[in-house]
């Protein structure tokens, strides 16, 4: 392992080495936008901002290519802050260690950023890299993307003039991305009422480890075990059997990462302890088994003895397990126009308890928007019969394929003339913050692309050195040709 010097293309991976040296969760992005505002001032290139944080800085044209047309390269700055549970870092304070390893580069423990950091950095790397003619470049830096795409929300007409858009979020370095899904959240809260734990019972902590995580939209089809699911169906299991209050329950970060780890404290009679310990065992062994074999085999589970004077009432714990288990979770439904294409899905994402709230957070996505909206109301719905206050904020939209788009037309050929093979045309179930673009900017035409990136929202998130480079000629090229022509 070693550090990033040595590695091509140079000015990309110097930008993206100078961001991971800065926090930059959503929602704590103004430092980062900071260092790229003073890195502008030192090349004399014009800057703006927004409102809501989106920086646009302007990249004059190379010598020639003045008259070319204006190409916005767009990338979000934020990223998703995930770590292991073993992992000591501060994600408001800590630089992220970022390491070589064989053919990839990753961060220690966490989420390396990749997405979209590197994005950013080619974007920016037009600046510096004073051999690809290109011309002129506006470079779009939205805030707050993995939280919602409220930065890309917040960008208002004529905020940029170009009426062509590379954007850098894609995670596949063969394929040309041309839509989206659009996407909307649901966020539940039980107000529940606590009391004294029952005489002769004892306290437990259930927690669940070891599973891979990932995109909520990117990995949604593989299956991956849910921390928050698989938890509550063991709780319920041995709630079938005795009496168990819940005391409390945490697991998920964020919405759109499938959630890794979950725990859960409860109180259950001391005289049936151990057959609590015996029944969640079997409903955990028998999901490792049957469901997650060759999918999550790292999955893991601890029961551990915890002191628990107070719990939640029978009947406000048992609304609460109640929901967690009733939320609709994975695929949905699969796309009839395009194969293999998750068409709607969900994610419960994040659990929380504070207090006597409990708060469930929900990332649905759907390439149909109808599809969307039937599957928010069911969510509506849920929330409704547990008694919780369900709120849906305004979500986002798809971003409808153009197969007659003249950018992708030079795209495509770019990419042939440089591989030697045609690109797969492909669109994701992801939100990209293109389809909020148009809806400000209907003329704007938009094509995505972007490295391999493995593992996005969670610590296992690592980036091709290769296709990074693979990517960034293709980038160029694209740039150039545009400027030719």
């Amino acid at each position: 392992m070693s550090s990033l010097d040595a590695l091509q293309p140079t000015h990309v991976w110097r930008i993206f080495g100078k961001m991971s040296a800065v926090p930059r969760g959503s929602g704590n992005e103004a430092a980062v936008l900071g260092m790229f505002k003073g890195w502008a001032d030192r090349r004399g290139l014009p800057w703006k901002q927004d409102e809501v944080g989106n920086l646009l800085v302007c990249i004059p044209a190379s010598p020639g290519c003045e008259n070319a047309p204006t190409v916005l390269v767009q990338g979000h700055v934020d990223m998703v802050c995930e770590k292991n549970a073993a992992t000591a870092h501060d994600f408001t304070k800590d630089p992220l260690k970022l390491v070589v390893d064989g053919e990839w580069v990753k961060a220690t423990g966490t989420t390396l950023g990749a997405d979209n950091g590197i994005g950013v950095a080619m974007g920016l790397a037009l600046a510096d890299d004073r051999s690809v003619a290109h011309g002129p470049i506006e470079v779009l830096l939205t805030v707050d993307e993995e939280r919602g795409l409220t930065g890309a929300a917040g960008v208002k007409p004529g905020f940029f003039s170009a009426k062509l858009m590379v954007n850098l979020d894609s995670e596949d370095d063969t394929a040309i991305f041309i839509g989206c899904a659009g996407g909307r959240d649901t966020r539940f809260e039980l107000k529940n009422r606590a009391t004294k734990a029952p005489k002769d019972s004892v306290g437990r902590k259930v927690t669940v480890l070891g599973l891979r995580g990932g995109h909520s939209g990117l990995n949604i089809h593989e299956h991956r075990g849910n921390a928050i699911k698989i938890l509550a169906r063991a709780l319920q299991a041995a709630a079938a059997q005795m009496d168990v209050r819940l005391v409390g329950i945490n697991g998920g970060s964020m919405r759109n990462a499938i959630p890794r780890e979950c725990e859960a404290k409860v109180t259950v009679p001391k005289d049936q302890a151990r057959k609590f310990k015996q029944v969640v065992d079997a409903c955990f062994a028998r999901i490792a088994a049957e469901e997650l074999a060759g999918v999550d085999d790292n999955f893991a589970w601890k029961v551990a003895t915890v002191q628990a004077p107070r719990c939640f009432t029978r009947e406000c714990g048992t609304a609460t397990l109640n929901l967690l288990s009733a939320i609709p979770n994975g695929v949905c439904a699969m796309s009839l126009d395009i194969p293999g294409l998750v068409e709607t899905s969900t994610n419960l994402g994040v659990v929380k308890t504070d207090g006597l709230s409990v708060e469930m957070v929900c990332c649905s996505r759907s390439s149909v928007m109808s599809s969307l909206a039937a599957l928010v109301e069911q969510h509506r719905a849920l929330g409704v019969l547990a008694g919780a206050k369900v709120e849906q904020p305004e979500g986002y939209p798809g971003w409808k394929p153009n197969l007659a788009s003249p950018l992708l037309a030079v795209t495509r050929q770019s990419y042939f003339e440089a591989f030697g093979s045609e690109a797969e045309l492909l669109a994701i179930h992801a939100g990209l913050e293109c389809g909020l673009l148009t809806e400000k900017y209907p003329d704007l035409d938009i094509v995505s692309f972007g490295p391999n990136i493995r593992g996005a929202h969670s610590p296992d998130e690592k980036v091709e050195i290769a296709s990074v480079q693979k990517i960034w000629k293709l980038f160029t090229a694209t740039v150039t040709r545009l400027a030719q022509a």
